[in-house]
């Protein structure tokens, strides 16, 4: 899935401090994906911007959560995050104007985001549209 998180451990990476043409040495896959125009990424890329732009206690609760784009018939789309509990809902909702302005760098279709959990087997959703 787009949203699931990947790490490199690079605690076994010796480099010889004399050998600057070292091949081994990798780059996070996420060091390039801003260097890429906004039109050129994909689903997965978007989300990582999404989340990349948040202080590091917003990022945690959104590394929680799962995430859809429902597109509508008239083009436009919402962008849906499964929250895993109502305490971190209700947080994320009081971060409103911040997803929106974050919604807006990355997608323009997407015109509102519904904050979502899970209840007795159901998902329930409050769907906020751009005003915040």
């Amino acid at each position: 899935s787009p949203c699931s998180r990947h790490t490199k451990s690079y605690h076994n990476l010796m480099i010889d401090p004399h050998d600057f043409e070292d091949d081994d040495f990798e780059f996070e896959e996420e060091d390039f994906i801003f260097q890429k125009r906004v039109s050129e990424m994909n689903e997965g890329e978007l989300l990582q911007r999404f989340k990349r732009f948040f202080d590091s206690s917003s990022r945690a609760m959104l590394q929680d959560c799962r995430f859809r784009i429902v597109n509508h018939e008239d083009g436009t789309g919402t962008l849906e995050i499964l929250c895993p509990n109502e305490v971190v809902r209700q947080r994320l909702s009081k971060k409103r104007r911040k997803i929106n302005n974050q919604i807006r760098s990355c997608w323009l279709h997407i015109k509102s985001f519904s904050l979502c959990v899970e209840e007795n087997g159901e998902v329930v959703c409050d769907t906020f549209t751009g005003g915040g």
